[in-house]
């Protein structure tokens, strides 16, 4: 359910005590929701792991130290095994966190032998207090449900296959908007500024278009429904045809018209 659907605290609270699981709460005391998940989570259809490399409690808060080259050149030589370790259009790490916590890096993969072998071949220029190997469900879509437009819920992370029904559009902020719909109705997709060159290709649509959009559902004061795109499949593109002079044999240039009727 906490995959997929929305879990409150008190139900938490419920299937702790149910199971005699011991509880320690911090602040409002979401993290009991998120760590009986993964205990209850056996990962049984797919997963991969994650290396988490920690640092010293005195480094944490300042800048990380981390070769970007060694990291390109681990990502070369064990890329597709491991996975995320770079942005494809830009180069940025994306290993590294950008929040002062005590994680130094994380390295994804498709087995933990990956995973170990890369983070010897990145090269930090500061100590590691310590290394755990995480079984995960980073890269599997689990958290993705297919339904139709008609069925899509607030706070849901669907897949929906459909065509586009609207022109994108940009909005402040530079993100792009679109409509989508099926036989059951029509839905709004939202690419973000962040997400770069994805947006680039969203604004390429074209009504008619045949997409499955992949995302999480968010519900806000008089707005749709819109699904915040994480993927987009592309499975066919609408004809678009030009209507152009033809070129000349002799100079390769584009004719021009003798006049209307010749």
């Amino acid at each position: 359910k906490v995959v997929q659907d929305i879990a409150t605290i008190d139900e938490a609270e419920t299937l702790a005590r149910e199971i005699g699981a011991e509880v320690h709460k911090f602040k409002l005391g979401r993290g009991i929701i998120g760590a009986l998940a993964a205990i209850g989570n056996t990962l049984e259809r797919d997963w991969t792991f994650e290396l988490i490399a920690y640092r010293t409690p005195e480094n944490r808060g300042t800048p990380r130290k981390v070769d970007a080259a060694s990291v390109v050149r681990m990502n070369d030589q064990t890329f597709p095994k491991t996975f995320n370790n770079l942005d494809p259009f830009t180069g940025e790490i994306r290993i590294t966190p950008h929040t002062p916590c005590p994680i130094f890096y994380g390295i994804r993969g498709e087995n933990a032998k990956t995973t170990l072998k890369s983070h010897k071949l990145v090269k930090a220029s500061e100590p590691i207090e310590r290394l755990i190997i995480y079984k995960t469900n980073q890269g599997t879509d689990e958290h993705l449900r297919r339904a139709k437009v008609a069925e899509v819920k607030p706070y849901w992370s669907v897949i929906v296959k459909g065509e586009v029904s609207s022109t994108p559009k940009i909005i402040p902020g530079g993100h792009v908007i679109f409509s989508m719909r099926d036989k059951t109705g029509e839905i709004d997709c939202a690419a973000y500024e962040p997400t770069r060159q994805f947006r680039d290709v969203a604004k390429k649509l074209m009504v008619g278009d045949k997409i499955v959009a992949h995302g999480g559902v968010k519900e806000k004061p008089e707005l749709p429904l819109t699904i915040n795109l994480e993927k987009l499949s592309i499975l066919k593109l609408v004809p678009v045809l030009q209507k152009v002079n033809p070129t000349c044999p002799r100079c390769g240039k584009r004719m021009k018209s003798e006049g209307k009727g010749k």
